[in-house]
Parts: structure tokens; C-alpha cells; sequence
């Protein structure tokens, strides 16, 4: 289904009504979140209301959220466009990363339990064999789901919800960065080593790995800077 002004195609969708708001916001969202829609891009409304074959209720709604999230950026009179990537949210959004998942990865640590960690190890065999066939989309995939299940690992109700919504200012970021170079395989060695830190129930080595994972997204994302300043807010 073609849901955009300019043509580009999102993955085949079909709103349902009694689930309609959501599903319009998880569209749209995926469609930033995988670059599909690049920074800066104009979303004109009416035009993705009637490629989904909604109102323009719905789409509102979604954008608002998207708004609340900083991923889309509404400018009275002119128009509502894709939210460019600001190096000071990112920023923000790194330290709130840090700090959620490093406390979650030291409570994973101390609960894991055999069960877990095969489902653990499964999802990192399953990212070794995406990035051998260079599968962007289903590696990127498979990595939000392992940092999920540790999220779930740590026991508390709800927190898999807050670090994915705490995650959008830099989730376009960490995709747009496997496709550089080495760095998914890079990615695959460095969950390895956050996973073997967990199976041996060391909480302090497990946060350890996780906060050198997460602090190498800010590294490389210098030089994303460098290759696509076009991508960025000045």
C-alpha cells in the first residue's frame, strides 16, 4: 500500500476500525523509524488518510503522538514534517537509555532463568544468520527484540513499554548505522557479550557490556553526522 506524497511504499497494511488509531500511529511510526520517511520530509495528511482508507481523525491522532515522541515536527501555516535528528535530544535520549537498561540488565542478571537464556541465545543465533545474508530489516528487528526480553528478564510490569518509547529519538539512528560498514556484525559480538555476562548471573559485568554498547552508538554517531549532515537539525 503506497501510503506517502512521494510515493514511497510502506509494508502491506490493512487499518482495522476498532483498532484504528493505533495502527495508523504504528504505520507512520515505522515508516520514520526505518527511514522510509526521511528527516525533514513533508507528511501531508489528507493524502496518507485516503492511501489507508481513513479519515483524517486517525492520522491526526498519530501525529500528534509521533509530535509527543519528537518524531514529527508541526509548524502552524506551513505544515507537518518528519523531525530531522537533533544531536541535544539524542543526546538526552542516550542518558535515559543508559541509565533504564543498565538498571534492567543487573535485575536480568540476577533472575535469568534456563528458559530465558535459550530464548536468549536463540534470538542471538538468529542475528548471526541475518547478518551473514546482510538482512538490515530483520537483524534490526531481532535486536529491538533482544533488548525487549531483557527488559521482560528484569520483572517489572510495564518497562518494556517505557525504554521503546524512551528509544525513538535514537532507534532512526542505530538503523540507519547498520548499514555502515561492519557495524552490524559488531552489533552481534557486543549482544554476545551482554548475553554471556547474563548466563553468568553477573550483574556488574552484564551492565558493564550493556553501557559500552549503548555509549558506541554516540561514537559512530559523529560520523554519521559527517556523512549525512543533510539528515541532521543545525
Amino acid at each position: 500500500m503506497q501510503v506517502h506524497s512521494s510515493g514511497k511504499i510502506f509494508r502491506e497494511q490493512k487499518v482495522v476500525s476498532v483498532t484504528r488509531k493505533d495502527q495508523v500511529y504504528t504505520i507512520l511510526r515505522q515508516a520514520i523509524i526505518s527511514s522510509q520517511l526521511s528527516p525533514g520530509e513533508a507528511i501531508r495528511k489528507e493524502i496518507v488518510a485516503a492511501q489507508l482508507g481513513v479519515s483524517r481523525t486517525p492520522v491526526s491522532d498519530a501525529i500528534n503522538r509521533l509530535a509527543d515522541e519528537g518524531l514529527v515536527e508541526i509548524y502552524p501555516q506551513t505544515g507537518t514534517f518528519v523531525a530531522r535528528l537533533w544531536l541535544d535530544k539524542i543526546e538526552t535520549a542516550q542518558f535515559v537509555r543508559l541509565a533504564l537498561e543498565t538498571a534492567a540488565i543487573r535485575r536480568a542478571a540476577e533472575r535469568i532463568t534456563p528458559d530465558t537464556l535459550t530464548l536468549f541465545r536463540q534470538n542471538l543465533e538468529q542475528q548471526r544468520r541475518a547478518a551473514e545474508r546482510l538482512d538490515f530489516e530483520q537483524f534490526y528487528e531481532l535486536d529491538e527484540a533482544l533488548h525487549d526480553m531483557i527488559c521482560d528478564a528484569a520483572g517489572l510490569v510495564g518497562l518494556r513499554e517505557i525504554a521503546s518509547k524512551e528509544r525513538s529519538q535514537i532507534d532512526r539512528v542505530r538503523r540507519l548505522l547498520l548499514h555502515y560498514e561492519t557495524r552490524m556484525m559488531e552489533t552481534l559480538i557486543e549482544h554476545e557479550a551482554i548475553i554471556e555476562a547474563i548466563a553468568e548471573k553477573d550483574p556488574e559485568r552484564a551492565a558493564r557490556t550493556m553501557e559500552a554498547h549503548i555509549l558506541q552508538m554516540g561514537k559512530l554517531l559523529m560520523h554519521l553526522r559527517e556523512k549525512r549532515p543533510e539528515l541532521f537539525g543545525s
